[in-house]
């Protein structure tokens, strides 16, 4: 399952990561993108945190739902985005059927994820997705996994990703990359981007 100590450290921060993370989005040109590409409106938000991506697809007009495996995560998502779907979930185990969305908006979760665990979930995510659904996923770039202690004490698990070894498996597991972007933030972190397909005969 998703990190516990990721996971408490969420339950503990929400509050002030989202005074922290909900300015001016650094998503948006992959917004565009995506809802430039996709096709259908059904988007299922994984690792939703806050809202803040579930808000900004609502208002887009799309049928969103969000999962994340941090309940003070979620309490604030309900609150700020109400006419969207919450739900309690681990992204290794979701519950949903068969083709039940037409997107996948995986932003800045997977890298919470053991990096041996991936591409099951990659997997799971073809599972639900229509023929032709729309795969987003944003990790940072680099090597190995640890853990990184804040100034608060708090710690968070990430996994560091290649471009080679992230293209790799979501192509194998059936997708086709439609783009694959870097770029730093003001951290100075590298995040990779990626954008891909089910190709209807997959």
């Amino acid at each position: 399952m998703a990190d516990k100590i990721t996971i408490a450290t969420y339950n503990k921060i929400a509050t002030f990561y989202e005074s922290k993370h909900n300015t001016k989005n650094f998503w948006t040109q992959e917004y565009k993108e995506f809802e430039r590409s996709i096709s259908g409106k059904r988007v299922l938000d994984v690792g939703c945190g806050f809202g803040r991506d579930s808000k900004h697809f609502v208002n887009k007009g799309f049928d969103v739902t969000g999962i994340d495996a941090s309940v003070g995560m979620l309490r604030l998502a309900k609150k700020n985005v109400p006419s969207a779907k919450f739900l309690h979930m681990d992204m290794l185990k979701l519950s949903f059927k068969t083709r039940s969305f037409d997107g996948i908006w995986c932003c800045a979760s997977l890298l919470h994820i053991p990096k041996k665990d991936a591409p099951s979930i990659i997997r799971r995510f073809k599972h639900i997705l229509r023929p032709e659904g729309l795969l987003f996923i944003s990790v940072k770039k680099g090597k190995g996994e640890r853990y990184r202690t804040y100034p608060d004490g708090t710690m968070r698990f990430f996994s560091f990703y290649s471009e080679n070894y992230l293209k790799r498996i979501i192509e194998e597991a059936g997708f086709k990359v439609l783009s694959l972007h870097k770029r730093k933030d003001t951290e100075g972190d590298t995040w990779l981007t990626i954008l891909a397909i089910l190709p209807s005969t997959a």
